[in-house]
């Protein structure tokens, strides 16, 4: 019976995760799809490839079983969570001292939250296939995003340099050429997106 409640729970959980994902690129524009798009892109990068995750997983999720779904799904999901308690602990801290968190901080805090749910509304949807046209229509709004990648990526480089004045570091939070994330947005998950422009 415990089982069964948590692969309820399980599945419960997924289900939200697209269902937010979904929800925020619906009323998203164009630029926030595409600076969730290149995050997404840039995340994917650093755990699948430096991490070794499989990245077949993300072209196939409905070629691999529950569990493994599962255990990379809450790897992700313990690396979003963790970024959102540290988030509202920075928030708490300056409050202390009499100081707010800029917008601009807490709004990428937001969009790198829902770009690692893009991949775990990715992998998840082969816990409940029932949702598969959700998280194809997530793709759909993120590949049309396509030609708002360049400004996107400038924004998240403003973002980087302010974040540097503000902590007094180096402007290093994305170790990447502008052409070499841009090359990293040409990766769509097959079972998603069967050619590189859709028609939404």
């Amino acid at each position: 019976m415990a089982g069964w409640f948590a692969k309820r729970a399980q599945t419960s959980r997924v289900y939200m995760c697209i269902k937010e994902v979904k929800w925020t690129l619906e009323m998203g524009d164009p630029l926030k799809r595409a600076t969730i798009f290149a995050l997404a892109q840039m995340f994917r990068a650093q755990m699948f490839d430096e991490a070794s995750l499989p990245a077949d997983l993300l072209h196939q999720p409905f070629n691999y079983g529950r569990d493994q779904l599962m255990q990379v799904y809450e790897i992700l999901e313990t690396i979003r969570n963790q970024n959102t308690l540290q988030i509202e602990a920075t928030k708490r801290s300056m409050r202390n001292v009499g100081m707010e968190l800029p917008q601009f901080s807490i709004d990428h805090a937001k969009n790198a939250g829902r770009s690692l749910e893009v991949w775990m509304a990715t992998i998840g949807v082969g816990v409940c296939p029932e949702r598969r046209d959700d998280v194809r229509l997530i793709w759909s709004y993120l590949n049309g995003s396509r030609d708002q990648l360049p400004n996107a990526i400038s924004s998240l480089r403003e973002i980087e340099e302010k974040t540097a004045v503000m902590t007094g570091s180096s402007a290093d939070m994305f170790n990447l050429r502008n052409e070499e994330w841009l090359d990293l947005c040409d990766f769509l998950p097959e079972s998603f997106v069967k050619v590189r422009h859709l028609d939404l």
